[in-house]
This record gives structure tokens, sequence and C-alpha cells, in this order.
């Protein structure tokens, strides 16, 4: 058994959000989500929870992919799901290959992958 990680998120309409993080192919936790919040499975060990609330734009968040192709397809489905790309993918210092989005609520995530590197907890 492994650690599972529930990052929340104040959203300002969960529909609205659900609808974006489900279009970016996270999946729906029936069993923890209610009229309150949704909980949306990104993996195995990592649970995202809206929650309706005042929304603040502090911080940011990352997550790593093990292909350049699996940070561009997320990238593109941002805008068709309600957020929008904030920077295109691309090469970055120490072989990073990140872009930057924001949901419907202004949240930053970075998506990347890190070129000839084993990516899993070596961020």
């Amino acid at each position: 058994m492994y650690p599972v990680i529930y990052p929340h998120l104040p959203v300002s309409d969960l529909d609205r959000s659900t609808g974006f993080y489900m279009g970016l192919g996270f999946t729906l936790n029936e069993r923890l989500s209610n009229v309150d919040l949704s909980a949306l499975n990104i993996s195995a060990a990592i649970v995202l929870v809206l929650l309706p609330r005042p929304v603040s734009q502090e911080g940011r968040t990352a997550l790593a992919f093990p292909t350049r192709g699996e940070v561009d397809e997320i990238l593109a489905a941002c805008a068709p799901s309600g957020g929008r790309v904030v920077s295109r993918a691309r090469l970055r210092d120490k072989g990073v290959y990140l872009g930057t989005a924001a949901d419907p609520d202004g949240h930053l995530w970075d998506f990347l992958c890190r070129d000839g590197e084993p990516w899993e907890g070596n961020l």
C-alpha cells in the first residue's frame, strides 16, 4: 500500500470545474463525491478534491508524465474543456519539458516530463 494525496482546490463553479478536469481525462470518484464536493482520480495515488469556496490564485500544482506526448495531450485538452494554456510546452533547463495551463478558476498547473531520466519521484 502507498500513501494517497488529496489536494484540495477551491472553485467558484463546482459543475464547470468538474467538467474541466473530466475533460482532461481525470475520472470522477463517485464514492467520495457528493453535492458539496467533487473528487477526481488523477491516478491511484492522487485524488483531486474540488470544493465550492472563494477562489485564491496562490500557488500552483505540477503533474509529471513519462513522455512529452502525454504533456502535449493534456495541454491540448485544456482549452476545449474550459481552461487555457498559459505557456506552450517546450524544453527548459535540465531537460525538463514543461507547459503551463490554467483551470477555469485560474489555478495554474505545470505539466511536465524529464527527458532521459526516471521521472517517478525524481523531479
